[in-house]
């Protein structure tokens, strides 16, 4: 018989405490791989709309530098350089007996290159 004072019954817990920190480490450990695997997949969401952004951004460049190319080439047209330097600048086309046609170097080394060696 027992005759230990305060002791009434068994604490239902106290034989089996391992394995309820052993319960509480598995199910820790659970809850830690679904927070892991869950924000997982919210970075991969926030990467993909990441992605969408960039993408809608890249064809709006694209489509600034295609207009921006137009817009150049339009800018650099001769027919229209030679109107602003008429009309903005006064400036007036040469006779062409004060126009000297420079020949570049390579032009003239490439047709010495071509005639044959004299004998």
């Amino acid at each position: 018989m027992n005759t230990r004072a305060g002791h009434i019954g068994s604490f239902p817990f106290v034989g089996s405490r391992g394995g309820n920190l052993r319960l509480v480490l598995i199910f820790g450990l659970i809850v830690l791989g679904l927070m892991v695997y869950v924000g997982g997949k919210v970075q991969i969401m926030r990467l993909g709309y990441q992605i969408d952004e960039l993408e809608k951004q890249k064809r709006d460049l694209e489509r600034m530098n295609r207009s921006l190319q137009i817009e150049a080439s339009s800018l650099s047209a001769p027919g229209r350089i030679e109107e602003i330097a008429v009309k903005r600048l006064g400036m007036v086309r040469p006779a062409k007996e004060n126009v000297v046609v420079v020949k570049r170097k390579q032009a003239v080394a490439a047709r010495n290159d071509r005639r044959p060696a004299a004998p």
